[in-house]
């Protein structure tokens, strides 16, 4: 094993962390557009409010060390899908300030709609860049570039959904938490419906994706049976079973464009002093805001 190949793991690892994490923030934005109860949008601002801007540290992490460990894949993706990516920045930088900005102004109105509309907004233009990168297409707005914005958008909000049913019943809503147990149920059949065509299509052949579609279909059954916090692994687990699953398909030249080994030992070197601060703290700001199991069944 190259330290090429310990790079790509580790891009790989933050690109799963901030689908599981960050992805799950855009798809609570999603429920919070469409969603006409305030009790919802209730759960999904207060189970947002601690963690949604931590969670861009892995998205930071992903774009620090594919520049810094394949320099000429990072100038070529950079380059050549500028639009997309700063969409999806000012998605990020939209959402940010007006989910800031709807606590303190009378009139709300506004503020939700563009919150939400850029939850919708950044997850596709993602999913679309990574997806036409995967595939070798030129273009974000190919039918493969469409794909994989859809579905990334749909397996955002299908994660939003399982995640804020526990969230839900922490907070004493019943009643809310059946709710998104049917938007996970909703989202979660129409992410599989996507994913597995897809991958028949796309020529994806690794047996990642069948972990994915057997993952996904015991998240189903688990949300019936309302296993609601063994469903989180799950789920997890079949969301980010299709991103390592596709990445097999990109054709990028990374042999040739990785940095050498002296830059990469001082990064690794980096990375394992910054994660000896990042990870308990990220990890204790999650036992922080998840403490409390909710009576019943779990």
């Amino acid at each position: 094993m190259t330290y090429g190949d310990v790079a790509l793991g580790l891009i790989l690892l933050g690109l799963s962390a901030y689908l599981l994490f960050g992805g799950a923030d855009f798809g609570a934005g999603l429920w919070h557009l469409i969603s006409r109860k305030r009790s919802e949008k209730e759960v999904i601002e207060h189970a947002m409010g601690p963690l949604w801007e931590a969670n861009h540290v892995w998205l930071i992490f992903v774009m620090v060390m594919t520049w810094t460990a394949f320099p000429p894949v990072f100038a070529d993706i950079m380059s050549v899908h500028w639009v997309p990516l700063s969409l999806g920045a000012l998605g990020i930088v939209a959402r940010g300030s007006t989910f800031v900005f709807s606590k303190a102004v009378p009139d709300k109105g506004w503020y939700a709609w563009t919150f939400g509309i850029s939850s919708v907004l950044t997850p596709y233009c993602l999913g679309a860049v990574a997806t036409t990168i995967a595939t070798g297409e030129t273009s974000w707005l190919s039918l493969a570039g469409v794909y994989g914005g859809v579905l990334t958008t749909v397996l955002c909000a299908y994660l939003a959904a399982v995640y804020l049913i526990w969230d839900a019943l922490r907070m004493g809503e019943r009643g809310t938490s059946l709710r998104f147990r049917g938007y996970a149920l909703l989202s979660g059949t129409a992410a599989g419906l996507l994913a597995l065509p897809g991958a028949a299509t796309l020529g994806v052949q690794s047996p990642l994706i069948l972990l994915s579609a057997a993952a996904g279909l015991l998240s189903l059954a688990l949300l019936v049976r309302r296993s609601y916090l063994a469903v989180r692994a799950t789920a997890a687990l079949a969301v980010g079973a299709v991103l390592w699953g596709a990445a097999g398909m990109s054709g990028l030249d990374l042999e040739s464009s990785v940095a050498h080994d002296a830059v990469l030992e001082m990064v690794f070197i980096s990375l394992g002093i910054g994660a000896l601060i990042l990870i308990p703290s990220m990890t204790w700001l999650f036992i922080l805001f998840q403490r409390g199991a909710p009576a019943g069944k779990v």
